[in-house]
């Protein structure tokens, strides 16, 4: 039979590997999800992000070789958006984070022509930036 000191260490071993059990379930089914986004134009460029709680958030400047990250865990597959004004014929919103990205580390480059991902693939594709007329 376990003495006064022995039943302690006992239940705090026990209550470690339930947090441990819980804290892997979490991490299996809510993974935590990085996003990167990087300006590579060669001037400065305008950016808003749907990353950040504040409902009142102004276009950010963002000077080129300049970065912005943001971490989250995924619930109930999210969507997060930015919008870029790189230039009057060039702006608009873009998924910076959808399930379909397939990404837990998601890389964004902002450039003269718009807004690429590094995709699954490793590949660097080009990403249509959607207007409100």
């Amino acid at each position: 039979m376990l003495g006064g000191d022995h039943k302690f260490i006992a239940l705090t071993l026990l209550i470690s590997i339930q947090n441990l059990a819980c804290e892997g379930f979490m991490v299996a089914f809510f993974p935590k999800v990085n996003v990167s986004l990087k300006n590579e134009a060669n001037h400065s460029v305008y950016l808003k992000c749907g990353f950040d709680e504040s409902k009142d958030q102004e276009l950010q400047r963002l000077e080129p070789g300049e970065m912005r990250w943001w971490t989250f865990v995924e619930i109930l597959f999210p969507l997060r958006w930015c919008y870029v004004h790189i230039n009057n014929d060039n702006r608009g919103a873009f998924w910076a984070f959808t399930v379909f990205l397939k990404c837990a580390n998601c890389s964004w480059s902002i450039r003269n022509d718009g807004a690429y991902h590094f995709n699954h693939n490793h590949i660097w594709k080009k990403h249509q930036l959607y207007l409100d007329h």
